[in-house]
């Protein structure tokens, strides 16, 4: 493999250490909290596609009778199990290149990886695949670690036994929550699917979020994981997530949510394919203003203003439940009077498409910079386009602090001024709070109710429903069902 200088082989290296090191960390993570497979593919799948820069990918893992275990990151834009067969690179449509990697183990073949990742690639995505065949030959010999690990008979054997549907099964604990299934993965943690179990026997399901193995060792990580925490105990609103607790146990730290049963409005706006009615538009961001501002508000135990700005608002930190009712999630980079995380001078936290003006100069921000991310949200929500993006970051940057947008003409009159008002590049000139841009908002547009949105949900996303209703089910089951004793979990390492 040819480097064009020094420096692109060194990063080339480093990436093959980081791969080889967060590989043995989540195989031993796993091993540690008897927790599944699924959960460190989970895991590693979106950590890799974070390394090379990958917007969507797979991992698919066969038995002796076919496909037993999947997990898909993003939009694939191919069929992942035909995809699973493939080797080497692949022109996609849209300027996307997918490199996938054969997983084997001798003369066996444990399946398929596949990353997606934009660009023309002069080599023809050399390096790219470089550093694909690297992780793919980490993964599969993970998962022979693993299955040798967990007294499995022959490879294939053992992942027939991975083919399990209906009820849960155990797959570990994490403090006194059991793992369910795992549920996504971002760049600082995880969240499954848990629930609790106590003398009664199983309690209800939440979502457990932990910090990531390889980052419990980074002191500036941890204290923004238990920011967070800290902040969502004191959060209590309908539209707002419910944090239950948090805690530590066998240096995994975790906070177990509130569940919500139902989709983001990143994937529900992709999956409309297209703008939302009003009045639908209208009744999600209304409700997720009233949840803002309900944050907003906070006080301190000492009953000063807390001063929270969330930071990072966008439609991926809004979610449409199955039931219409919509919730703010993720305060994971909110800021704090007299926080304990301190963000350095120069660095700018947040995703620069649904940034304010002052938030993309490295202001001091307010409350008013999340009414800005919140019209940028209801602007796509209405028109179907992000309001200021552009070719790159710095662009897009750039446009939200100097360009000066003009009405859609998919944006009814009435709310236009609603708009105008919150995507004011001056602070002082937007809505005083989240409560006032609601209010001016269902005046502008009656929001539909929550019924709507609940069907609109359902309709996009059938599986999903169906999905949560099953996994609901089966545990109510097994709730209702008399307690009996279960055998012990694997000891730690």
């Amino acid at each position: 493999m040819a480097f064009q200088s020094p420096e692109e082989e060194l990063a080339f290296l480093r990436g093959l250490m980081a791969v080889n090191r967060m590989a043995d960390d989540i195989l031993e993570d796993c091993l540690e909290r008897g927790l599944d497979l699924d959960t460190g593919l989970d895991v590693f799948l979106t950590q890799c596609a974070r390394m090379v820069h990958a917007k969507a990918g797979f991992v698919s893992l066969r038995g002796t009778r076919g496909p037993v275990l999947t997990r898909v990151l993003g939009e694939l834009g191919v069929d992942v199990f035909e995809a699973a067969h493939w080797s080497g690179p692949r022109r996609l449509r849209e300027g996307r290149m997918l490199f996938c990697q054969q997983l084997t183990l001798g003369r066996l073949n444990l399946g398929g990886l596949g990353l997606v990742v934009d660009g023309s690639f002069e080599d023809g995505g050399q390096r790219v695949m470089g550093l694909v065949e690297a992780i793919g030959e980490q993964l599969d010999s993970a998962v022979l670690s693993f299955l040798a690990l967990t007294d499995g008979r022959g490879p294939l054997e053992r992942l027939d036994e991975l083919d399990v549907e209906g009820t849960p099964v155990n797959r570990g604990r994490i403090g006194r929550y059991e793992v369910v299934k795992p549920l996504g993965t971002g760049g600082m943690a995880q969240v499954l699917i848990a629930r609790t179990r106590g003398p009664e026997g199983l309690g209800r399901l939440v979502a457990l979020k932990r910090i990531l193995p390889h980052l419990t060792a980074q002191p500036e990580m941890v204290q923004q994981f238990l920011d967070e925490a800290r902040i969502g105990l004191r959060l209590s609103h309908p539209n707002l997530v419910h944090v239950y607790d948090f805690g530590e146990a066998q240096g995994a730290y975790y906070m177990a949510m509130e569940l919500v049963n139902g989709i983001d409005l990143d994937r529900l706006l992709r999956a409309n394919k297209g703008p939302l009615e009003p009045p639908v538009a209208s009744a999600i961001v209304s409700q997720a203003l009233l949840g803002l501002h309900a944050a907003h508000a906070l006080k301190g135990e000492d009953g000063a203003p807390m001063e929270l700005v969330h930071r990072d608002l966008s439609p991926h930190n809004v979610m449409v439940g199955f039931d219409g009712q919509v919730k703010v999630l993720d305060f994971g980079v909110a800021k704090v009077r007299a926080q304990r995380t301190v963000t350095l001078p120069g660095i700018v936290k947040g995703k620069p498409l649904y940034m304010s003006p002052e938030q993309a100069l490295g202001q001091k921000l307010d409350a008013r910079s999340d009414l800005f991310a919140m019209g940028l949200v209801l602007y796509q929500a209405l028109t179907g386009r992000r309001a200021f993006e552009r070719e790159d970051e710095l662009d897009t940057m750039k446009a939200i602090c100097q360009e000066k947008l003009t009405k859609p003409p998919e944006v009814p009159a009435p709310l236009w001024p609603v708009l105008s008002v919150a995507l004011s590049k001056d602070p002082a000139a937007r809505f005083p709070n989240a409560q006032a841009m609601a209010d001016r908002l269902v005046s502008a547009s009656p929001p539909a109710r929550d019924t709507a949105l609940a069907a609109l949900a359902g309709r996009l996303f059938p599986e999903r429903l169906r999905d949560s209703q099953r996994l609901e089910t089966a545990v109510n089951h097994q709730r209702e069902a008399p307690t009996r004793a279960t055998p012990p979990t694997r000891a730690p390492r």
